[in-house]
């Protein structure tokens, strides 16, 4: 295994460990009579996907699964098994946690709802009238299954 092979497999490890401490950190994803469906609108996917471009697309590539470093796929079978089935706020936790490995957390709490939104909005999520919410609270009412 080459050097890019050994950094790939680190940055999946610790991808994975921060997923586990979120997911822990976050409860469980059963879903409660308060949950709805997850919200955001297409002003804020296009910004998501203004902002992807600048911080996300080396590693998870335009189509959000080809990436040149080797990011796992932000849509599709992988991202539905990883995240299809979970609180909403579990995938920003993750999200605003540890993106962009560079500079991790660095950006706007609304630059990563946009994020959200974007990526949602890829993965055939509706578009609505509410923008995906900054407050933790009100994202930990929204599921992501459908």
């Amino acid at each position: 295994m080459g050097i890019m092979g050994i950094n790939r497999s680190f940055r999946q490890l610790s991808l994975d460990g921060a997923v586990a401490i979120f997911v822990t950190v976050a409860g469980t994803n059963s879903t409660s009579a308060q949950e709805q469906p997850v919200s955001f609108s297409a002003a804020q996917a296009e910004r998501g996907q203004v902002a992807y471009r600048s911080n996300c697309q080396d590693c998870h590539g335009a189509s959000l699964d080809d990436g040149e470093f080797g990011g796992p796929p932000l849509k599709g079978g992988y991202f539905r098994g990883r995240w299809g089935s979970g609180n909403a706020s579990v995938l920003f936790g993750m999200l605003s946690g540890v993106m962009p490995p560079d500079r991790p957390g660095q950006l706007s709490p609304q630059t990563y709802a946009d994020l959200m939104a974007f990526i949602l909005s890829r993965n055939g999520y509706p578009a609505g009238d509410k923008e995906f919410p900054t407050d933790p609270g009100a994202q930990q009412q929204m599921t992501l299954k459908r």
